[in-house]
């Protein structure tokens, strides 16, 4: 439950932001965020696929799980194949690349997405990363607020960079 909004214009683009949201006691769920997997792929692509009008391919999900330089978590509720939410990362040198990050929508606005950026950042921070860069939709407000609360600010455009409606991409940037 939003309690306000507030505009900011970042590069010329105007961004808005929840100021203060109420989270309900019902809508805290308990899960455990833990590293993911190759036995992850089918839960991570079922989020992927319930959460994105145009998600990422099993080759494309499968890639990034088997790639030396990424991590991943997901969170799981109930027992640890029940998979709610996820993250793939890159760490490049001392940047850390946020690739994807999806919750299910039956758990969403529980601080699942929240929990699962905390734990990735303070991952990459230990393995030496003193930046972390990410793209999210201009129209995705929810993304948008999860990532200024934890101190992403606008630095470019990526015009046309969803292929399916060209909506631009804002890239955002931390640093650690």
């Amino acid at each position: 439950m939003c309690c306000g909004i507030r505009c900011r214009v970042y590069l010329g683009i105007i961004v808005t932001e929840m100021v203060v949201e109420k989270i309900y006691l019902e809508n805290i769920i308990s899960v455990i965020i833990r590293d993911a997997g190759p036995d992850d792929l089918d839960a991570i692509l079922a989020v992927e696929e319930s959460s994105y009008v145009q998600p990422w391919s099993r080759n494309l999900i499968e890639g990034s799980l088997e790639n030396p330089r990424a991590f991943h978590f997901v969170a799981c509720g109930g027992t640890e194949s029940n998979v709610h939410g996820f993250i793939l990362n890159l760490l490049l040198v001392d940047e850390l690349h946020i690739l994807n990050i999806a919750v299910g929508p039956s758990f969403r606005r529980c601080g699942i997405g929240s929990r699962l950026l905390e734990t990735s950042l303070t991952t990459a921070q230990k393995r030496g990363a003193k930046t972390a860069f990410l793209e999210v939709r201009r129209s995705n407000i929810q993304a948008l607020t999860l990532y200024i609360k934890h101190g992403f600010k606008v630095i470019g455009v990526r015009r046309g960079y969803y292929s399916d409606n060209r909506e631009d991409a804002l890239v955002m940037k931390k640093s650690m």
